[in-house]
């Protein structure tokens, strides 16, 4: 039988599994990433280096809107650029009309998430801020919620209801 001894040194592992997860690792430079709500400007400041938007509710990020899938991608900050992934979403996330499964985000990007448009800015908050609610999303993703309304627009592509 094979026997399996651990490495001389195995304090010095990261945990593995479920214990291990890597939004706990909070790089140094890590950059804010915010997305701004086309056309009205109320904002999104995501500012943790992995959040999960979708319309469930254990999302960091909860877009109540039909076109948002319960998971729908996931913002991860790695080497130093903030990227997002699709999570097999039923409408996609699109980037600058382009469908992507991961892209890696710039300034001035524009990002299609369900019925929502946000253009994206990463950096520190330059924009001042207006009387309207626009909050920063920490942990609480019922603050979201209440700020973005679904857009319903005759002129946009049709979506589908995702499950």
């Amino acid at each position: 039988m094979d026997d399996l001894k651990p490495p001389a040194d195995s304090s010095s592992l990261p945990l593995q599994g479920p214990h291990w997860k890597q939004s706990d690792l909070e790089p140094a430079n890590m950059l804010p990433l915010r997305l701004l709500l086309q056309p009205d400007g109320s904002h999104l400041e995501l500012n943790r280096p992995e959040m999960l938007v979708g319309r469930h509710s254990e999302s960091d990020v909860r877009l109540r809107c039909p076109e948002v899938s319960r998971r729908h991608c996931r913002f991860v900050f790695a080497e130093g650029q903030w990227q997002v992934f699709d999570l097999n979403s039923l409408n996609g996330v699109w980037l600058n009309g382009l469908r992507v499964q991961h892209a890696v985000l710039q300034n001035k990007d524009v990002l299609r998430i369900g019925a929502y448009d946000f253009e994206v800015e990463i950096g520190p908050t330059t924009l001042p801020m207006t009387s309207g609610a626009a909050p920063k999303v920490d942990k609480t993703p019922e603050s979201v919620a209440n700020v973005l309304p679904p857009h319903l627009s005759g002129s946009e592509p049709p979506h589908k209801k995702a499950s």
